[in-house]
């Protein structure tokens, strides 16, 4: 697997992707999902840089799609969620008839979470991505056990850490 930084903003320039990172967050969740099942990409958390200027997103290409691989046309699931579920509040942004825009950012170093205390959310979504495609009594109990877990905070409990809304 090839660990690649891609920055994502808006085409229309004077909108910014941080300020509507949990919308981003959102639709990045839905689309990883479907990345992982139909191409084994593996779609990262997308979170702000240091000083809160833009959005990046790690993602994990296979090798043999590396060298050749379009951003846009993997990353518009994106896109089309914002636009599908919001598109009172993304349409008149849409310049060029894109959304979004990404950008590799080269020679930066990834760090990968790796450490006892630390979620490795790769790892997390693939056992998630592989539960949900069998079907048998125990993978659907587990997943039944996990929605569960999800909708806790939808009953108004708060944990530690960031959450989704």
């Amino acid at each position: 697997m090839v660990t690649k930084k891609i920055q994502i903003e808006f085409a229309d320039p004077t909108i910014k992707a941080v300020d509507y990172l949990q919308d981003i967050r959102e639709a990045a969740e839905k689309a990883s999902l479907n990345l992982y099942a139909r191409f084994d990409i593996q779609l990262g958390y997308p979170m702000p840089d240091e000083q809160c200027e833009y959005v990046y997103v790690e993602i994990r290409i296979p090798e043999s799609m590396a060298e050749n691989f379009a951003y846009g046309n993997r990353l518009r699931g994106i896109s089309i969620y914002l636009l599908k579920k919001y598109p009172e509040k993304y349409e008149p942004h849409v310049k060029s008839r894109r959304l979004l825009t990404y950008f590799e950012i080269e020679d930066t170093p990834v760090e990968v979470a790796n450490t006892e205390n630390e979620i490795d959310r790769f790892e997390a979504m693939i056992q998630f991505a592989k539960l949900l495609k069998c079907t048998d009594d125990r993978s659907n109990q587990k997943i039944e056990r996990i929605v569960e877990i999800l909708n806790e905070d939808d009953k108004g409990e708060k944990h530690a850490g960031n959450h989704y809304q």
